[in-house]
């Protein structure tokens, strides 16, 4: 059961000359829910609205919460025909000061937990589906050490 949940932006990842670009939904403990590669061109927003139904599909209520990049009322109207509200964080202000936002460092931490799985670090595989396999099982191999470590402690 899902509660209140927030989203994550995009990250990017080299393959032989192209882009590729990770949608990643995190809960506010960094586990992974859903994600999406797209072409690493592909607008934040764009590349996020295929998440949605399938968000919806899991029990997810609450706010989305994104960087600047999730702005707009066109993504703001879809997201609420599934009932998940859109939050912007802003990530700075006028004059160029990084504004921390605690929530937000969630997604930034969960890429850096997957950017420690070297077949991650570069994309490897031609088909879309085996990198995003690859995706989830480093996911497991990070939720499976941390639950160890909790039922150590």
């Amino acid at each position: 059961m899902l509660g209140p949940e927030r989203l994550g932006a995009g990250h990017r990842w080299r393959q032989a000359g192209q882009g590729l670009k990770l949608f990643a939904a995190c809960d506010k403990h960094g586990s992974l829910l859903d994600l999406e590669l797209h072409p690493a061109n592909t607008d934040d927003r764009a590349g996020t609205l295929p998440m949605l139904p399938r968000l919806a599909a899991l029990g997810f209520q609450g706010d989305l919460l994104g960087d600047s990049g999730f702005k707009g009322a066109p993504f703001a109207a879809a997201a609420l025909g599934h009932d998940i509200h859109v939050a912007v964080s802003p990530g700075g202000t006028r004059d160029g000061h990084f504004l921390p936002s605690g929530i937000r460092w969630v997604v930034e931490r969960l890429f850096a937990w997957m950017s420690r799985y070297r077949r991650l670090n570069i994309v490897y595989d031609r088909a879309p589906d085996l990198f995003a396999a690859h995706v989830w099982i480093a996911m497991i191999s990070i939720i499976s050490r941390r639950l160890v470590a909790q039922t150590q402690a």
